[in-house]
This record gives structure tokens, sequence and C-alpha cells, in this order.
């Protein structure tokens, strides 16, 4: 198999769920060997449960997205010598990433200060809800709390007097872990220039702020909270969604009203609209009433009309897709969005590739999702473990 950006690196991941897994696999893609430490019977999310369920589907499909391409060795940290055993893996690393909390860290002595001094060139990321110090870092993250909720996301979205609308399963997730890889890759960079132990660390929670970082800015200095955005009664009525004839939704952002305002006027023909409402002053003046007028103009149409006439008039715009349409989307077959993968369980089935591409990076999954323990021999073995060690080990229990 070609070589990729990461050949050569490697990787221990101490973690569970999503967010921690999601960075791993992405260094797996490009080339890192991924050793994933799993307790016996394996991560919590290989357990749960696909809903709706979907027929010949075993497993959880996020945990296959997740942690392809890696290698599986499962430790019981609740005995006595589970940590020496990891150690002797951390030693030999370059990076290891984890989502334990500041608490089970240290108490597996798998804290940076506990692993830089058997590893002083380690580069030492990790990912947690709120961070490792101060007074909420006791708390326990998801990306539905602490990225989605704690972040000030949800609270700024839905329209005006609707409750918070929900998240999506695992969306804060495989943001953080885009951030969790751009730190360890500086990590990594910084390691090689200093010769010295590098930590990355990345919050739930800190992420979901910087989703809204607009809004958190303009809040900083105006004291206020932001509001609502309002489809009715949008600020600019060529920055909103209107439907259309056959119950499909279209989405403007054109913040340039002098621009765009003139041409999407001759479009619907309102010539008269050009003079009558000619600045955004003027626009934002009569926001609802051109807003109501406009969702009227738009039922008058098919999506595939309205598609043909904003692309010849050179709109700013986009279909609000359906998932289905997205998997079927010729643009993102055109770009590489996806791969085919075969696997024992799941059959031959495409998925997800990694949501970047680097000219000659060879970047694309490395294999497929490892049963509990799968390589613990193997693993052993290859960090230098001999087979005195591991029947010892063994007879502890450590490997479950």
């Amino acid at each position: 198999m070609q070589k990729g950006p990461m050949s050569g690196i490697k990787v221990l991941e101490v973690a569970n769920w999503v967010a921690a897994p999601s960075c791993a696999m992405m260094l797996a893609d490009m080339g890192a060997e991924v050793v994933k430490i799993e307790p016996p019977g394996g991560d919590a999310l290989r357990g749960i449960l696909e809903y709706p369920p979907i027929p010949g589907v075993p497993g959880n499909l996020t945990f296959h997205l997740d942690n392809r391409g890696k290698k599986s060795v499962t430790i019981d940290f609740s005995k006595p010598k589970a940590s020496e055993a990891v150690h002797k893996i951390a030693k030999q690393v370059d990076i290891l990433i984890t989502n334990l909390t500041d608490e089970r860290a240290k108490k597996f002595q798998l804290a940076f200060e506990d692993v830089k001094k058997i590893n002083n060139q380690i580069v030492y990321s990790v990912i947690s809800g709120y961070g490792t110090h101060g007074p909420e870092s006791y708390r326990r993250g998801f990306d539905f709390t602490s990225f989605w909720a704690h972040s000030g996301i949800q609270g700024l979205l839905g329209e005006p007097g609707d409750p918070p609308p929900p998240n999506r399963g695992s969306q804060g997730d495989h943001i953080s872990a885009m951030n969790l890889l751009a730190a360890t890759l500086a990590s990594l960079r910084l390691r090689d220039m200093t010769g010295e132990a590098q930590r990355a660390e990345v919050t739930l929670q800190r992420t979901g702020m910087w989703t809204i970082a607009g809004d958190v800015q303009r809040t900083i200095f105006s004291k206020t909270q932001p509001i609502k955005h309002d489809r009715k009664s949008p600020k600019n009525p060529i920055f909103n969604s209107y439907e259309t004839q056959d119950g499909k939704w279209v989405m403007f952002a054109m913040a340039q009203t002098d621009r765009y305002w003139p041409r999407f006027c001759e479009m619907l023909d309102k010539e008269e609209w050009k003079n009558e409402y000619d600045s955004i002053e003027k626009l934002i003046d009569h926001s609802t009433e051109l807003t109501t007028a406009i969702t009227k103009i738009f039922l008058e149409k098919k999506f595939d009309e309205w598609a043909k006439l904003l692309d010849e008039f050179d709109m700013t715009w986009a279909p609000v897709a359906d998932v289905m349409d997205i998997i079927n989307s010729d643009q993102l077959q055109a770009i590489g969005a996806f791969a085919d993968m075969t696997d024992d369980e799941l059959g031959d089935y495409k998925t997800i590739n990694v949501p970047f591409d680097i000219l000659d990076g060879n970047i694309h999954p490395r294999g497929n999702v490892p049963k509990p323990g799968q390589n613990t021999q193997e693993v052993l073995q290859q960090f230098g473990f001999d087979q005195e060690e591991i029947a010892n080990y063994a007879s502890e229990g450590i490997f479950g």
C-alpha cells in the first residue's frame, strides 16, 4: 500500500466514543499506525444500537466510520500491572490521543506528566468537554451538552419563540476532532523543532464557541444576547430561505445587496423594486413585506425551474439538501468524498473519506474496524514484549 503523509508515525489511542477516536482515524487514513486500547469487550460505542435499526447492519456505523484502519488491544485498567503494559507501548509512539478525564488519567498513570517521564518526545493530545482545569473541568462532556448546549449554539438556533432545537449525533465530535487533528499536527511539528514532549488540548465547548465566533465577538462588545434569525422578518430578504412549489427549499446568502438585489428583481420580474428599495436600509425597513411577497412568488414555480433561473442570474444560493441528495451528489463523487469498502460484517459498502485532500497525499481508508483485542498479540510482539511477558500479563487478566 502506498505511503501517506503520516507514514512512519506511531499513534497510541486510549479513548472511546467519537471525538478522540475520529482524530486517530484521520491519522490512520494518512498512513499512521494507530493502536487503539479498548477495555475487555470493547469501546462503549460498539454496543450502541443504531436507531432506527437498519436491517442486516450489525454494530454501530459511527464506530465503523471512526475506527477503521486501527489495531485493537484490550487492556483491563482495573488490574495492577495494566498501566505498566501500556507504558511500554507509549514509550515507543509519537502521539498519544486520549479523552480520559484528568482524574482517570492520573489514576491509570497516563497523565501528561506520567507519560512524559517515559517518553520525552511524545505528543500528548487530549480532548474533553470543558478542559482539564477550571471550575467546570469535573463535568462529563458530550457533543450534545458541551458543544451544542453549553457553547451558545443551541440557544441561537430555531425561530424566535421556538424551543432550542436538538443536535444531530456526533456533529460536535467530528468538528472537535478536526481541531484536535490540527493541534496534534502542530504539536508534532513543534516536537520535531524542540526535541521535547508537547501537549495539545481541545474542548468540545470551546470548539462550539468557535463555530459561532462572530456572534460571540459581537456580544463581547454589545453586552447583549444575539437575536435569533427570523425567516419571516430577516434583516435582508435575500439572505434567507424560501419554499418552492414542490415543497423543496432554497437558501440565499447575498449580503451584498447593491450587487445582487437589482438582478434578483429582474429575475422575479419586479423591476419596480430596484428603485423602490435601492438601499440596504430600505430593504431592512421593508423586510417583512418583501419576504412575504417573495415567499408567494417562489411558491409559483417548482424547484428545477428556480434552479435554472437562479444560475442564469448568477445568484449565490444552494438547495436545502436531504441527506439522500448528498450521498448521490455528482459533485461530491467527483471530488472523492466517498470510498468503497468491504467488511466481513457489513459486506460491500460506501464510507465517507476525511474532509480534506493533499496533492499526492494518498489519503484513504487503510483497513476495516478490528474486533476488540484482535491485534493484541501482534502489537505486543511488535512493541518488544517477549512471550514470557505476554504470558505473565495474560495470567493476571490484563488483556481481559
